[in-house]
């Protein structure tokens, strides 16, 4: 697959950065089997909130996994109409692995599903309730329900994503990237089902914690209740790019150019490694956006606009492989 650089039409971002962002991400082979799209300057406009949907339907505090008496639930955002076979999204939010309130994330979800994703806003174990690998077991644990009950819902067990917003784009990517890896795959419930994604959306991803700053890397530490120094091994262990291969789920990255939080750097040399392992991703970079672009008008409605399209993608491409094995 050739790599393009492109924009989309109609959009309200403008493309006067293109030729910068070229140089930019010139690390990235024009053989590269990534695309990076790079979007123009924009103003920064209100923060996106949750407003119920006439085109949605909301079935809330499903409970999707048990760990002893703790009950981890999700909402889940159907589309008011849609085929059968629709695509599903598992919808992380961020913050640092400290809070877990899902209801954060319905503007994410609730607009996915107007747009014909079924997606849940899942809540998962909080780095003060439990050290890694908890929360990226949840998150499996949380695939794992949405494919067991997927005919219960109308959408495709086998055209399931997820996405998040960064630490919840860190356990998106590494949920996605380690699908029966020993140890991550948990307990939470419906253990004879595969925890396999075939599409994962990850906005401002720290993809190898390692590389962080010293603020990043203190965060780190309190979640994984470890610091580099004292144990880089269990460091290289819940980093998402210790496990990128052939075989990784295609990816849609999405970062800020100016992202001083989470250095953009993070997804650039994350799309180079899908490259040299041959698998599928694109690069996304948006100039002058906020860390939490995804919450933010004017990105908010593009960006929903570009997942969705993505995992829609996604579905198609895994049905057609379906049919060409039977």
């Amino acid at each position: 697959m050739t790599m393009g650089y492109f924009v989309r039409r109609g959009t309200r971002w403008r493309s006067a950065l293109m030729a910068a962002a070229l140089v930019s991400t010139g690390a990235l082979s024009m053989r590269s089997p990534s695309a990076t799209k790079v979007i123009g300057q924009v103003t920064e406009g209100p923060r996106v909130q949750y407003r119920p949907s006439a085109r949605v339907r909301v079935v809330a505090n499903i409970v999707f996994a048990r760990y002893g008496k703790r009950a981890l639930k999700l909402d889940l955002y159907l589309p008011a109409s849609h085929d059968a076979g629709a695509p599903g999204a598992i919808v992380i939010r961020g913050g640092g692995w400290m809070v877990n309130d899902r209801r954060e994330f319905a503007h994410v979800a609730s607009a996915l599903a107007e747009r014909g994703v079924i997606s849940a806003s899942i809540e998962y174990r909080t780095a003060d309730e439990a050290p890694f690998p908890a929360a990226i077991q949840d998150v499996k644990a949380a695939v794992r329900w949405m494919r067991a009950n997927a005919s219960t819902y109308g959408l495709s067990p086998k055209a399931i994503g997820v996405l998040g917003g960064s630490s919840g784009a860190y356990m998106a990517l590494l949920a996605g990237l380690t699908a029966g890896v020993p140890g991550l795959e948990g307990h939470g419930g419906h253990q004879n089902i595969s925890s396999r994604v075939q599409a994962i959306v990850a906005m401002a991803a720290p993809t190898d914690p390692r590389r962080l700053d010293a603020g990043g890397r203190n965060t780190v530490a309190r979640f994984l209740h470890m610091s580099l120094e004292r144990n880089p091994k269990l460091w290289a262990r819940a980093s998402p790019v210790s496990y990128v291969s052939a075989s990784s789920p295609p990816a849609l990255l999405l970062h800020s150019s100016t992202d001083e939080a989470v250095l953009p750097e993070q997804s650039i040399r994350f799309a180079e490694l899908y490259r040299q392992a041959g698998a599928t991703a694109e690069l996304v970079l948006i100039p002058q956006a906020h860390h939490a672009f995804w919450n933010y008008q004017p990105w908010f409605e593009e960006v929903i606009a570009q997942s969705a399209t993505f995992f829609h993608r996604m579905a198609r491409s895994a049905m057609d492989k379906g049919n060409a094995a039977q």
